[in-house]
């Protein structure tokens, strides 16, 4: 089965594409598919995740994965496909990139499938990078580490999957750093549902970032929240946070009195997991410099 990826792969497109491939129950609708680059113009951060966490559960369901993109001189005149073959996503899914002189981009953290127990190390990796890329210390990203465990986190109490597809993009002109983060799990409604029955994906959504909110028994089992991401991203940061799982909507942006306005709608659209979107502002970013301390001998 031949399947035409759209010219433009972001969150707004990225259902056709899904449906196209998957059924309601996430399972596939053929045993042979072949991805067709030819039309693909544009793609964001989130579309590159979402179509990852599609290859995945594809390979997973031992489903004959093809693709089929222009010949090579063409392949490098489209900066779409070029961007995808430098995110390492042929490699990661073929073994070898499509350019012979694919690399990776200084302003993005290549595409990984990155595992709840690998998270903390590769945050690591994350935070170093960003700290290089707008010239501030480690120790000023420390919340914002902090916090983006938490989607790992998430991903570890509301999800049958273990790993997440990663992706991560430095705008540099805009001030803004894009982290798309998703699985194809069974989303959070599913084991809010179970604590609260009556609640839609929407409201679950919502449910989901109060403060102190758990669907773990034990104490121990639980992170700092959602409800700290949104406050430290949105909030102190100023930046953004879209989460979409399975029939559920949630958007937190800040307001211009310094405060957090949620929006949640059920859509008719569904997507199969959870997919979380932080939008960083690097300019609001406060450079902490780490004094060492001096001896005297």
């Amino acid at each position: 089965m031949d399947v035409l990826l759209p010219s433009m792969l972001n969150r707004t497109t990225m259902y056709d594409l899904i449906n196209s491939v998957l059924d309601t129950d996430k399972e596939p609708r053929s045993g042979n598919i072949n991805f067709l680059f030819h039309d693909l113009f544009f793609i964001e951060p989130v579309g590159v995740t979402v179509l990852s966490n599609i290859t995945n559960l594809l390979a997973n369901k031992n489903v004959r994965v093809t693709y089929t993109y222009p010949p090579i001189d063409i392949f490098s005149k489209k900066q779409a496909l070029c961007f995808l073959d430098d995110s390492q996503y042929f490699k990661q899914y073929t073994g070898v990139a499509v350019r012979p002189y694919a690399s990776i981009r200084g302003t993005t953290i290549p595409l990984e499938l990155v595992s709840i127990r690998a998270s903390y190390q590769w945050f690591d990796k994350v935070m170093y990078w960003l700290a290089g890329r707008i010239s501030v210390t480690v120790e000023s990203l420390a919340n914002i580490k902090m916090c983006l465990q938490e989607v790992f986190n998430n991903i570890n109490d509301h999800s049958t999957q273990s790993i997440g597809s990663a992706f991560i993009q430095h705008y540099p002109n805009k001030n803004r750093v894009s982290i798309a983060i998703s699985d194809f799990g069974v989303g959070i409604p599913f084991n809010i549902q179970g604590v609260y029955p009556f609640l839609n994906d929407a409201l679950a959504l919502e449910k989901s970032i109060e403060q102190g909110f758990s669907t773990k028994s034990s104490p121990r089992n639980r992170g700092a929240g959602l409800d700290t991401l949104i406050y430290n991203v949105v909030k102190n940061n100023q930046g953004y946070v879209y989460i979409h799982s399975n029939y559920g909507i949630l958007k937190c942006k800040p307001t211009e009195n310094n405060s957090i306005t949620l929006e949640s709608e059920l859509t008719p659209v569904f997507y199969p997991g959870t997919l979380i979107e932080v939008i960083l502002r690097t300019d609001t970013i406060e450079n902490i410099e780490i004094n060492e301390e001096e001896f005297e001998w």
